[in-house]
C-alpha cells in the first residue's frame, strides 16, 4: 500500500507545489496590500484564497476518483492492478491518500486563515467582537440545548470526524459506481461507460442519503446527549457504508473486471 501511496503522490507533487506557491504568494499578497493601506489588494487576495481553497478540495477529490477511473481503462492500469497487491489494498491506498492530503490541505489552509485572523484582531482590535458574534451564532444553532465542555469537545470532533467520513463514503461509492460501469460494460469505453458511472454513482449517494436521513429522523434531538447520539449512529452508518462499498468495489476488482 505505501508504495501505491508513493505512486499516487508522484502524481499530483507538481500540482500540490503549485498549491503551495499559490498559496504563499496570496498570503503575502494579502499581508502587504493590508500593510501599505492596498484595500483593492487584500480583498482580491483574501478572496482569492478563498476560492484556491475550495478549488483545492475539489481537485484533490476527484483527482483520487479520475485516477482509479483511468487505470481501470487506460494501459497504464496494468502498473497498479498486477502488483502483489490485493484489490482492497488498491481501494484502500487510493482512499488513504486521498484523505490523509485533503487533511493536509486543511491544515495548511487552516493554518494560513488562523494566521490572518490573528492579524487582522491585532491589527484593527476585533478580538471581543468576534467572540461575542460567535457566541451568538452558536447560541442560534444550539438553541436551548446546553453543553459542557466535555459535550462540546465531542460534539466538535465527531463532526470533523463524520465530515471526513462522509468524504470517505462519497470516494468509495465514486469507486463502486466506476468498478460496477466497468463490470457491466467490459467492451465499452468512453462517454457511455463515463455516463453509466455517473448515473451509478448518483444512484447510490441518493440511497445513501435516504438511509442516513430515515434513521435520523427516528432519533428526535431533545438535548445534548441525544445530538452526541446522532453523531456517532451518523459516524458509524458512514463507516459500515465505505467499509460495504470499498469491500464490493475490491471483489469486483478480483472476480468480475478483465483488464
Amino acid at each position: 500500500m505505501l508504495k501505491l501511496m508513493k505512486y499516487e503522490f508522484r502524481k499530483l507533487r507538481t500540482a500540490l507545489l503549485a498549491l503551495l506557491i499559490a498559496l504563499i504568494a496570496l498570503e503575502l499578497g494579502f499581508i502587504l496590500g493590508d500593510h501599505f493601506e492596498k484595500a483593492d489588494l487584500s480583498g482580491i487576495c483574501l478572496a482569492l484564497l478563498t476560492l484556491l481553497a475550495f478549488g483545492t478540495y475539489a481537485y484533490i477529490l476527484v483527482s483520487g476518483v479520475a485516477s482509479y477511473a483511468r487505470e481501470l481503462t487506460n494501459r497504464t492500469g496494468y502498473l497498479t492492478f498486477m502488483t502483489p497487491v490485493r484489490p482492497i489494498g488498491i481501494v484502500l491506498s487510493k482512499l488513504t491518500f486521498t484523505l490523509l492530503t485533503g487533511l493536509a490541505v486543511t491544515a495548511l489552509f487552516a493554518l494560513a486563515a488562523y494566521l490572518d485572523y490573528v492579524y487582522l484582531f491585532r491589527t484593527f482590535d476585533l478580538g471581543p467582537e468576534a467572540l461575542r458574534q460567535i457566541n451568538s451564532a452558536m447560541r442560534m444553532v444550539l438553541g436551548d440545548m446546553r453543553f459542557d465542555i466535555g459535550q462540546l469537545g465531542l460534539a466538535v470532533a465527531g463532526g470533523a470526524a463524520t465530515v471526513l467520513i462522509q468524504v470517505a463514503q462519497a470516494m468509495c461509492a465514486a469507486y463502486l459506481a466506476i468498478t460496477l460501469s466497468a463490470t457491466l460494460l467490459q467492451n465499452r469505453k468512453g462517454f457511455v461507460r463515463t455516463l453509466v458511472s455517473l448515473l451509478l454513482f448518483g444512484a447510490i449517494t441518493w440511497g445513501a442519503g435516504r438511509l442516513s436521513v430515515w434513521i435520523m429522523d427516528a432519533m428526535p434531538l431533545t438535548d445534548a446527549a441525544a445530538l452526541l447520539r446522532m453523531i456517532g449512529v451518523n459516524l458509524a452508518l458512514n463507516l459500515a457504508l465505505s467499509a460495504i462499498f470499498a469491500a464490493v468495489s475490491a471483489y469486483l476488482l478480483k472476480k468480475k473486471v478483465s483488464l
